[in-house]
């Protein structure tokens, strides 16, 4: 366990020692590469450094100590020759993990190569105010978030027609073939083969990745499951009792990066858990919801309250309320009854004996084998685990 430990505070010095290599611009190049795995405030804010960078995609699991694939390739990309040396320096370094996309990688390489009268082209044509940015990486993560620059190529044609320095059209012409490239090879079998990278469809730009959510939101809203949401998101946003509709609550969890343009397998396996497989009907990208897959977004203690609430009706949920004194006032279905009854330490992953007695005891069987037959198995980290009695 120590053993371990100093190998985590070692990765963390390394991590200390990589970020004093970005600095400035460097920094700001640092903070477009990783723009797929950090949330919009962090992408926003001009106080945070390289060092924060770091934290929080280790803090997401993106990196982890001994990996250093995604770092060695920042390095190589950015050319920057003290941190390939850092990288070098640190002996534990294992190229695994994840990696930077193509395109990401690919824009950046024309970006370098955007001159100051070119800058000041896209600000114009873009119609964005001039104060705002300072820089063309501010800029480009602002075409970004706003969805107005992704990897389709209209946009990256439409990007590039405004530019007039000739090296970075090139590289703009260059990656709007990648682009093209990958689209036509996305549904074959060699796409790993060939090493075209294959996110998510063709069609899902971050515009229509808005839309979607959107549209997601309000079928949920239009069928009161808010208050489900509330509880399965309960351990991924703050404060989630505070979301007053489906929508905000969806912006949170794109703000936490749970979902983002490339990645909405959350979506799906919330489509999974709370069994509403009739949002695909009105949400086709939600369509893998139908077929069958290991759910790896949400703990088994988390599953099993959506159980539980699936199997409580309205009344019965009165009667939970009545047997533990909950004020009628304090819920207003089972879904916000469980989430008070989380609050006040009634339900446990591994705690629950009693809680499940007290169900039976009540004739809610049904509700009570929901719980039976997950906490056999449950581990939850997201509750605190219950104190085991000595044997005598």
């Amino acid at each position: 366990m120590a053993n371990e430990q100093e190998e985590k505070d070692r990765y963390t010095e390394f991590l200390k020692n990589l970020s004093d290599e970005y600095k400035g611009e460097k920094c700001r190049w640092l903070r477009f590469l990783l723009c797929d795995y950090l949330s919009e405030s962090l992408l926003t804010n001009k106080d945070v450094f390289a060092f924060d960078l770091f934290n929080q995609i280790r803090e997401k699991n993106i990196i982890k100590h001994p990996e250093v694939n995604l770092l060695s390739e920042i390095a190589e990309v950015t050319d920057v020759a003290a941190a390939k040396l850092v990288i070098e320096d640190y002996a534990n370094g294992v190229k695994r993990g994840r990696t930077l996309s193509p395109y990401r990688k690919a824009l950046f390489a024309a970006l370098i190569d955007v001159i100051p009268g070119d800058f000041r082209k896209l600000q114009s044509s873009y119609e964005l105010d001039r104060c705002c940015f300072y820089d063309k990486w501010d800029l480009v993560l602002h075409l970004e978030i706003k969805g107005r620059l992704d990897n389709t190529k209209e946009k990256i044609k439409q990007f590039a027609d405004i530019l007039s320095d000739k090296k970075a059209k090139d590289k703009l012409s260059n990656l709007s073939t990648l682009t093209e490239t990958r689209e036509n090879l996305q549904s074959t079998s060699s796409v790993e083969q060939l090493g075209v990278y294959a996110p998510a469809p063709k069609e899902l730009n971050r515009k229509n990745f808005n839309a979607m959510l959107l549209k997601t939101s309000r079928w949920y809203q239009a069928r009161n499951k808010l208050t489900m949401l509330k509880l399965l998101f309960t351990n991924d946003v703050k404060a989630s009792k505070e979301f007053d509709d489906v929508k905000s609550l969806f912006d949170a969890l794109v703000e936490s990066r749970k979902i983002y343009v490339r990645n909405y397998k959350y979506l799906i396996d919330m489509v999974k858990v709370t069994d509403t497989r009739g949002v695909v009907e009105d949400v086709e990208l939600l369509s893998d919801a139908n077929k069958d897959g290991k759910i790896t977004s949400f703990t088994p203690y988390r599953l099993t309250l959506m159980k539980m609430g699936n199997a409580l009706s309205k009344d019965e949920a009165k009667e939970v309320g009545s047997l533990y004194d909950v004020p009628q006032n304090a819920y207003t279905d089972q879904w916000s009854l469980i989430m008070h009854l989380e609050r006040t330490k009634n339900v446990f992953a591994n705690g629950a004996r009693e809680f499940v007695e007290d169900l039976k005891d009540i004739g809610l069987h049904h509700v009570a084998s929901k719980l039976i037959t997950t906490n056999k198995r449950s581990c939850s980290p997201d509750v605190p685990k219950s104190k085991k009695k000595k044997k005598r």
